[in-house]
Order: structure tokens, then sequence, then C-alpha cells
């Protein structure tokens, strides 16, 4: 386990949209340099990628800010990134969130 604190995490980014959930508040402003905005729910962010390319651009972005990247089921997040990095359009270790129940998760560098 890399940190027990989850501050934030993608949702979802199977498509052209990347999903943020912020925890913690202070990453509003790095998430909005990065070009992400506010959706109708308070604590999602959202962002419009044209290509992989792209999106393996903010995905190492929001890996330098600590965003961890979820699992699940069916091209969730951080399936997302282990495709991206098979393609290499990305490199290195990227912090993974899995839910126990809710509530709870467990996060580890993959």
């Amino acid at each position: 386990m890399v940190n027990d604190v989850l501050r934030a995490y993608v949702a979802t980014a199977d498509g052209d949209l990347i999903h943020v959930r912020i925890i913690d508040k202070a990453l509003d402003s790095p998430l909005r340099v990065i070009g992400f905005s506010n959706a109708a729910e308070k604590d999602i962010y959202v962002l419009q990628v044209a290509d992989n390319t792209q999106k393996a651009k903010v995905f190492d972005a929001l890996r330098s800010l600590g965003v961890a990247f979820s699992a699940g089921k069916e091209w969730c997040p951080s399936e997302v990134f282990e495709y991206l990095r098979d393609e290499q359009l990305l490199s290195g270790k990227y912090l993974r969130v899995a839910w126990t129940q809710p509530g709870q998760y467990r996060l580890t560098n993959e």
C-alpha cells in the first residue's frame, strides 16, 4: 500500500470522457489547470479527450497529482491505464483503488 488516504479517483474513462471524483478539495485548482470542469455533482470533474494519446497525457497528469484509478468490471479506469501502458502511451506504476465494501477501499501501486 502506497498511502492510506484516497484524495481522488478516476471513476470512468472508457469513452472520450474522463470522470474524476474528488475527496480532497485541494485538487480543484490542479484539475482545472489540466482542463477538467465540474459536472452536475460538485465532487465530479469531467474532461473530454480526443484520442488515446490525449487520454494518456491526462492520465499521466492525474497520476502525478496522486489521483487513483478505480478497479472494477469491464474497462474500468485501472484497465484503461494498463491498456494505454501496453500500447506504450504510458509507462510506470499508478495508484489503483479497489473497494472491499461500501466506504472501505484498498490502495495499491500497480
